[in-house]
């Protein structure tokens, strides 16, 4: 917290420099939003074996966050904003966890139940964002929110350059509370540099490279394709392979990620394959997270030699949205034998607006087949959110 309220302070004077008045105008015409929230999740295990993590829960969590974002000056804006959550109601109010006591404390830390969600001071001008302090970073290899920098210049025309550094990552979310970690702490941290580039017939192409010091490098690129066929019809694909090369592990770490999809409208299906290094996975790729793991849970596609086909289905109703995903994902464990398993899951989210600023959610998770270390789950959530 200390470390926050310097961040808090430094931002606050880079851009008190500048004449005080003109400051008070853009933090006079900033703005404030937030939401107010309860959400209710049950986890059954269906058969197999039972885990501190893997176990029958059941919990409603109540949530407050508040955002505020000032006005621009001189190119600068200030963001920060926090999150609170503490348990309504959870049926067994003495499970121990390794984050607390109480069903929910596997999600919702005991001690992280209040934390900053935001806390940045943002420069936008010359096609070109820095952002400095705690932001949500979502790129390929990197989620969630982080204590880091990230820079995106578009001064090349079709052209995306972003880097980035992170330091510490968490969870600061209506369903996830999760104090901050430090990324490679003793080592500065994981840096992450890549370029996109459109062309103009649809077609793109992204390279990038990712570095933690003592721990891994890696390279990966994309090519990746979005065409419109007519004004209800579109089609694309993406074709991505990532490989590291790892510090202290003898064998190095790969992902290989093929997509195809069809939208109508509305509508839009999607086809994906995705397969992990045959030696140790991922190895260190996803150490600060991923965007290729579709599924709700999803577990197995990190392990060793995984190989998960899967189709996902959005659509809209009315106002209602929908979106649902199933996959089969064969796969041998790290630091075992040969052994073939397989697991299958189905992820279901829905999301309705109940009347202005009030939305409703629900979501369903079912991991089929229980296997060594990865029982068979039934998973429900559902929301209410306020927003203002």
């Amino acid at each position: 917290m200390k470390k926050s309220t310097f961040l808090l302070v430094s931002m606050i004077a880079s851009m008190a420099l500048a004449d005080s008045d003109t400051l008070q105008s853009a933090l006079k015409d900033g703005k404030f939003s937030g939401d107010i929230s309860a959400f209710w999740e049950t986890r059954h295990i269906n058969e197999g074996q039972k885990s501190v993590y893997y176990n029958n829960t059941s919990y409603i969590i109540g949530s407050v966050g508040l955002k505020y974002e000032s006005d621009f000056y001189k190119d600068f804006k200030f963001v920060t904003g926090f999150r609170g959550a503490t348990p309504l109601y959870e049926k067994d109010k003495n499970y121990k966890t390794l984050h607390g006591t109480g069903d929910s404390t596997e999600r919702i830390y005991e001690d992280d139940r209040m934390m900053l969600s935001n806390l940045y001071l943002e420069y936008n001008a010359y096609d070109t964002s820095v952002k400095v302090g705690r932001q949500e970073m979502i790129t390929d290899w990197v989620g969630k929110i982080n204590d880091g920098v990230r820079v995106t210049n578009n001064s090349i025309e079709n052209l995306t350059l972003d880097a980035i550094w992170t330091r510490a990552q968490g969870r600061v979310y209506m369903k996830e509370m999760w104090g901050f970690k430090s990324i490679n702490k003793e080592n500065g941290g994981l840096f992450n540099l890549g370029g996109t580039y459109k062309f103009d017939n649809g077609f793109g192409f992204k390279a990038y490279g990712l570095y933690a010091d003592e721990v891994f490098a890696a390279l990966g690129a994309k090519i990746i394709y979005d065409g419109q066929v007519s004004d209800e019809l579109s089609v694309g694909g993406t074709i991505h392979y990532a490989q590291s090369d790892e510090d202290k592990n003898k064998d190095d770490g790969s992902v290989f990620e093929g997509l195809l999809y069809a939208k109508y409208l509305d509508t839009k299906l999607t086809l994906g394959y995705v397969k992990s290094g045959k030696d140790i996975g991922w190895g260190s790729l996803n150490m600060a997270g991923d965007q290729i793991v579709q599924f709700e849970e999803g577990d197995v596609m990190y392990e060793r030699d995984a190989k998960t086909f899967y189709a996902m289905l959005s659509t809209s109703i009315a106002d209602l949205s929908l979106t649902g995903i199933f996959g089969t994902t064969e796969y041998k464990l790290k630091g075992g034998d040969d052994t073939n398993y397989r697991q299958n899951e189905f992820s279901a989210w829905l999301s309705y607006p109940i009347m202005k600023n009030l939305q409703g959610l629900l979501i369903y998770d079912q991991v089929f087949k229980a296997q060594a270390g990865y029982p068979s789950l039934t998973q429900v959530g559902v929301g209410l959110i306020y927003s203002f």
